[in-house]
């Protein structure tokens, strides 16, 4: 039961996420591009499974605005590209804080 609940919360935390980002897409879409500050990401992952890299990798493209692009060979770091990403630093924080949080919970 207590498993089922977690992926829920993935579920829950990914369908939140997906809202969020489809808004900040279509503002930048229809907003001036020259404020955009696209970036390729480098993600430290506390994840360790195989599956849950995988699953993380996979709910971060399926985000709108961040597409996963490799998995360093140890395994240590996803690089995400993002659409708008004017503090890296944050950026990276809100992935762990959230998507990965979640899918640690489920994959760890």
């Amino acid at each position: 039961m207590k498993l089922a609940l977690a992926w829920l919360r993935v579920a829950i935390t990914f369908i939140v996420e997906l809202a969020k980002s489809t808004g900040a897409v279509v503002r930048a879409v229809l907003g001036p591009t020259e404020r955009l500050r696209p970036a390729i990401l480098a993600v430290p992952l506390d994840i360790r499974s195989p599956a849950g890299k995988v699953l993380l990798a996979n709910i971060v493209t399926l985000t709108p605005g961040t597409t996963s692009l490799d998995i360093s060979a140890d395994g240590r770091i996803l690089y995400v590209h993002v659409l708008d990403a004017p503090d890296r630093d944050a950026a990276i924080a809100d992935i762990k804080a959230t998507l990965e949080s979640r899918v640690r919970e489920v994959l760890p």
